[in-house]
């Protein structure tokens, strides 16, 4: 099986190795195979299904029209890019599931597309947005964490002030070019339309900068920025909620400097040029190649 598998596919099990999951939107994406119908799909995931490389499961769309589909990477599917590019286990993004195709009712896989699939695929879509900007710099994210990593110390479980607090993914991208900075992000997928809820996220993000939360966790000493994403319907509420914060002083100090604001798709497509950052004119990202 393993010398069967094509570069398409496999460049596909490299994805799942970095977010974990996958749906047809984001392989449309990331551009994994020219024409992603649903015939070239079959042909692109039906024998890493059979070999247990992935797995799938289907759920219904909103309001009960249509389903979506949900890939992820088996433990067996990292143990082939263990092989193949060397890389350690832990630094890959598998589940412990079953692969091979799943059905809605099977228990325990069940568990990982249930109610925060809307969630889970708007996350990964604005990680694979970072991870396909940095293509075209001098950058490469080193090290991911996903919210939904659960086990081991993948998670991205944080302490603030006594309790457990988990942002949706922390990244640390780090130049190929010897002593260049290292960028590090926390972002934070605002999916609801709760003005208080919003408020508190990004208030539990400024009192875990002020703690020291992610240096007690990755002994960083450089600042790190929060990329706070939002959707379309939510534009006018994170406009009002940005507005309120601005009058917290000691508040607005920290998200001045070190938060940045984008709403979803229109990061998807231009992922610099999408957030909205308020500490000058130049943007915390790494620069682009200069052609």
């Amino acid at each position: 099986m393993t010398a069967n598998i094509t570069p398409l596919q496999l460049n596909f099990l490299r994805l799942l190795g970095r977010s974990g999951f996958a749906t047809t939107k984001h392989l449309e994406y990331m551009q994994i195979g020219k024409n992603p119908t649903k015939n070239s799909q079959s042909h692109l995931t039906k024998s890493l299904l059979h070999g247990l490389y992935m797995g799938r499961i289907s759920v219904k769309s909103a309001y009960g029209i249509g389903q979506k589909t949900m890939y992820y990477l088996t433990k067996k599917g990292a143990g082939l890019l263990v092989d193949i590019d060397g890389v350690d286990l832990s630094e890959i993004a598998y589940t412990p599931h079953r692969g091979g195709v799943q059905k809605a009712q099977d228990g325990g896989e069940v568990s990982i597309v249930r109610a925060d699939f809307p969630h889970k695929e708007k996350y990964i879509s604005a990680f694979l947005a970072l991870d396909r900007y940095l293509e075209n710099t001098d950058y490469t994210i080193t090290k991911a964490f996903h919210y939904y990593q659960l086990s081991g110390d993948r998670g991205t479980q944080l302490e603030l002030e006594g309790r457990n607090f988990r942002p949706d993914g922390i990244f640390f991208c780090e130049a190929i070019t010897p002593q260049k900075p290292v960028y590090a992000y926390i972002i934070e997928i605002h999916r609801h339309s709760s003005r208080k809820k919003i408020i508190q996220q990004l208030r539990d993000h400024v009192n875990a900068y002020k703690s020291g939360s992610m240096s007690a966790r990755f002994g960083i000493e450089h600042p790190y920025f929060v990329l706070s994403v939002f959707t379309a319907e939510n534009t006018a509420i994170m406009r009002s909620v940005i507005e309120e914060l601005q009058t917290e002083r000691e508040t607005w100090a920290y998200m001045q400097k070190f938060f940045m604001f984008a709403e979803l798709e229109e990061l998807m497509k231009d992922f610099y040029g999408a957030f909205g950052y308020f500490g000058g004119a130049k943007k915390p990202l790494p620069p682009k190649f200069t052609s």
